[in-house]
């Protein structure tokens, strides 16, 4: 009967953490899945994902802020507090692109989607803020929860992907438009482009990411306000009347800076309070005690010693995060308009969406089968760039890039997409497990560093490139109006 009990509140445990961890990017992976949607009907046009990528590397001002915070003034510091307020935020700015996201401003003579860039800022504040909050509480909790709220985060990428698929694409019309000039007496006609509805409407998606969204909070409110889930909590809580006091005895922004990359990725098993030898201590308690396995994932990971790493590997394995994360987060983003809407905007819709289903499957297969061998990630790495460019090569094209007038062309261009996110997921959870298994304490912080600096980096290079006009290299096009021969 007690196994029983347990069972049930494990289970009710590991969906309120589902549900919290998906809260942490889906905010960010939601509006962005919608861009097929979107673009067409915005002021920028192609040129607006450039915008919002460079837009969301500001919002790593939360991180910085939160460690600040931290450093600064730790007593006054309150975890619970800060997330039920970026929380908050993150559903209320959901709530308000249902109304405001098509809502536009001129500035200097030129018109801008200024409620979709405030409002898309604001997500990307909350959402980069989570990985350096969410992943503190949870260390309130026993370590085998660390997984599911893995798992959790990638339903965050994962989830919306699923809404934009059932949203589908509407049909582009070419409409023969007449328009008569009284001055001169005569009728001109023009092609001009219609967009039709997808089967529902963008405010109907920034809905569901605003349900999504309100979820987290009550899970998170949840989590610290039932007895099942104090049951679950660390040894280490301290315990006053019956009731959990909330201590500040949890590692600080600085600790798990390095968690600040999106959607799904692994911490390090530093950031949950234990070392290796401590781990084994754990798990031969678990045995004596036929207790089930914290983490499975750790366990195969830490079978067999793994040699530490030199600086060769530190350099080697630092350049390969900050070039991948470079073009993932940063140059690729920015052109992926350039990329895909020249095949159509199903093709776009089903890049946008398959490719972001690929990151969470893919860290999935990380997590459990990790890559540790410098050979083959270096050739993954490269597979990787060689997808990249491939895309790159594509969004050069535009308007009309190779195999435009091919069904295989679009299938081309789907398929090096979900591969080139794949791989670089893949590559990144591997080389954070070979950092945490084989690196020192702050192996992770660098880590961090470089995804945040190769993100920045890309996201500066590419925008003057699209968006200065004596400097534009891509060129947009029309799917009435543009003839490729």
């Amino acid at each position: 009967m007690e196994g029983s009990w347990w069972n049930s509140s494990k289970t009710l445990m590991q969906i309120l953490v589902l549900i919290f961890g998906a809260g942490a990017w889906i905010a960010v992976n939601g509006v962005w899945v919608e861009l097929p949607a979107i673009v067409a009907l915005a002021p920028e046009q192609w040129q607006l994902p450039s915008y919002l990528t460079i837009i969301s590397q500001i919002g790593n001002l939360g991180p910085l802020i939160v460690t600040l915070m931290q450093a600064m003034c730790s007593k006054y510091f309150n975890q619970n507090a800060m997330i039920y307020s970026i929380v908050s935020i993150g559903t209320l700015s959901c709530l308000l692109l249902c109304f405001f996201w098509n809502h536009t401003a001129v500035i200097a003579g030129k018109e801008y989607s200024v409620a979709l860039f405030a409002l898309w800022y604001a997500l990307a504040f909350v959402d980069c803020t989570s990985s350096v909050t969410f992943l503190p509480f949870m260390n309130r909790f026993q370590s085998m929860f660390l997984t599911t709220y893995f798992i959790g985060e990638g339903l965050s990428g994962f989830m919306p992907s699923i809404f934009a698929l059932a949203q589908g694409v509407g049909n582009t019309q070419c409409l023969n438009v007449s328009s008569y000039n009284e001055t001169t007496n005569t009728t001109t006609y023009h092609i001009q482009t219609h967009y039709e509805s997808p089967r529902f409407s963008e405010s109907v998606f920034f809905a569901l990411l605003c349900i999504m969204m309100a979820l987290c909070g009550i899970a998170f409110f949840l989590l610290n306000h039932t007895k099942v889930a104090n049951h679950f909590r660390t040894e280490e809580q301290t315990y006053k009347q019956g009731s959990i006091v909330d201590s500040s005895e949890y590692p600080t922004a600085s600790q798990i800076i390095n968690d600040t990359y999106d959607s799904l990725e692994m911490v390090d098993s530093d950031s949950s309070g234990r070392n290796r030898s401590e781990y084994q201590q754990q798990t031969s308690f678990q045995k004596e005690t036929n207790e089930p396995n914290v983490d499975a994932s750790d366990a195969a990971l830490m079978a067999e010693e793994q040699p530490t790493l030199t600086q060769y590997d530190y350099v080697y394995f630092l350049v390969i995060i900050f070039i991948i994360n470079s073009l993932s987060n940063g140059v690729l983003p920015s052109v992926s308009s350039y990329t895909s809407l020249p095949y159509g905007e199903l093709a776009y819709h089903l890049a946008a969406t398959l490719g972001n289903m690929a990151n969470p499957v893919a860290c999935l297969i990380a997590m459990f089968f990790p890559m540790t061998s410098r050979l083959l990630l270096g050739i993954l790495a490269t597979c990787a760039c060689g997808f990249g460019s491939y895309l790159m090569v594509l969004a050069k094209g535009s308007p009309c890039p190779i195999l435009i007038n091919e069904p295989s062309g679009a299938v081309l261009m789907v398929l090096s997409q979900i591969l080139f996110v794949g791989l670089v997921s893949y590559i990144k959870v591997s080389i954070a497990q070979v950092f945490r298994l084989r690196g020192s304490l702050k192996s992770l912080v660098w880590y961090g560093a470089a995804i945040q600096a190769g993100s920045m980096t890309g996201a500066l290079l590419i925008f003057p490139f699209v968006n200065v006009p004596h400097l534009m290299s891509f060129v947009s096009g029309d799917p009435c109006l543009t003839v490729c021969a």
